[in-house]
């Protein structure tokens, strides 16, 4: 996946049916989407929401806060502590928030939510207990010995989704360069 041209569409054995005829639904009415506010999952949601106006969906936008590496070396008072997580949480809302874009509601209902834990475990849960119908995500072009010892988290999400899972990567000619590069 880490070197993929174009978006993947993986369907696994589904307890739903999404074949459908031309004049059916296919059912996308629950679209999630994870974001980790780089470049490739800003793509993904442009994916979502597109796929959100076309089937006239909710689209969940998600971000997982990842448990602290360090955690034990940093130990800040009590209060300090709630207090810096409070704000980092509001910070993260609010950049959420600030990603859908204001006509968005015109045509899909957008939702944001902030998950703790890993991505991949807290995606598949959010997808399960909210009853998502499609998992958007990006694929970063990691190294092959990253993705072998590491795995990435969309390849994770694929092994374990409960419904289809859509992997899109920025490819040369999707990057706009910036004036002057």
């Amino acid at each position: 996946m880490r070197t993929l041209p174009c978006p993947l569409f993986v369907v696994r054995g589904l307890e739903r049916d999404y074949t459908a005829d031309v004049n059916e639904d296919l059912g996308f009415h629950s679209i999630l989407v994870g974001c980790d506010f780089s470049s490739d999952s800003a793509l993904a949601f442009q994916y979502g929401l597109g796929l959100a106006q076309e089937f006239q969906s909710e689209v969940h936008l998600a971000h997982v806060i990842e448990p602290a590496v360090y955690k034990d070396l940093l130990k800040p008072a009590k209060e300090e502590k709630e207090d810096l997580q409070q704000d980092l949480r509001k910070k993260l809302r609010d950049k959420l928030r600030g990603m859908v874009p204001e006509e968005a509601g015109n045509w899909c209902t957008p939702k944001t939510a902030l998950l703790a834990g890993h991505p991949h475990e807290e995606l598949t849960k959010y997808a399960v207990v909210h009853d998502i119908d499609l998992i958007v995500l990006g694929v970063r072009g990691h190294s092959l010995v990253e993705t072998l010892f590491v795995g990435s988290t969309t390849d994770r999400v694929v092994r374990q989704a409960p419904c289809p899972v859509l992997s899109v990567r920025a490819t040369v000619n999707s990057v706009k360069e910036e004036p002057g590069t």
